[in-house]
């Protein structure tokens, strides 16, 4: 924008005029003379727009009374632009909802978790544990069956299968192969 020429000429708005109404001008001729929709073909105009722009919103001497009966008036006659904007502030990450709610969930696992019955027995799964309940087969392998039935006996050790049990016994091959059994 050269000094001769006035912000407020080039956006086509009065002195005094309020920021919604720059901002309005702006965003009018902008989408006209932007570089994109011609092709580059205004990227010059678009300069000296962006200027004036600057010029009107961020001078130090502009009036920033938007309140005034005038601007009032002038926005109920726009009925084209006549909804008003809040401005626009940065947005932050919601770090109280997601404590918050982190804190709710918590509170509620822990809650739950009180007033849950006793574990029920879960089913067979095929793998041979401490604790497990265990049938000898006609192979003579440990086979892990539900511990409600009842010709089981109870796993109290799985070892390597080059190992004896603690007992000096040499206990049963797991059925998978991952060991031998000890049993009580």
């Amino acid at each position: 924008m050269s000094p001769r020429q006035d912000p407020h000429d080039v956006l086509g708005v009065q002195r005094g005029a309020s920021k919604d109404e720059i901002r309005t001008a702006y965003r009018r001729l902008a989408r006209e003379l932007h570089p994109d929709v011609k092709r580059g073909s205004y990227s010059d105009e678009m300069a000296v727009l962006n200027d004036a722009y600057q010029a009107l919103t961020s001078s130090a001497s502009r009036q920033t009374s938007t309140t005034s009966k005038a601007s009032e008036e002038a926005k109920s006659q726009n009925s084209e632009f006549s909804s008003v904007t809040s401005p626009a502030r940065a947005v932050a990450f919601p770090w109280r909802g997601i404590i918050a709610t982190s804190v709710v969930g918590a509170v509620a696992i822990f809650g739950l978790s009180l007033f849950a019955g006793p574990d029920s027995e879960s089913p067979p799964d095929g793998v041979i544990q401490s604790g497990s309940c265990v049938q000898i087969n006609d192979s003579l392998l440990a086979v892990e069956v539900s511990c409600l039935t009842e010709q089981h006996q109870v796993v109290t050790q799985l070892v390597p299968l080059d190992a004896r049990c603690a007992d000096g016994s040499t206990g049963f091959l797991d059925r998978r192969g991952m060991g031998r059994v000890c049993l009580e």
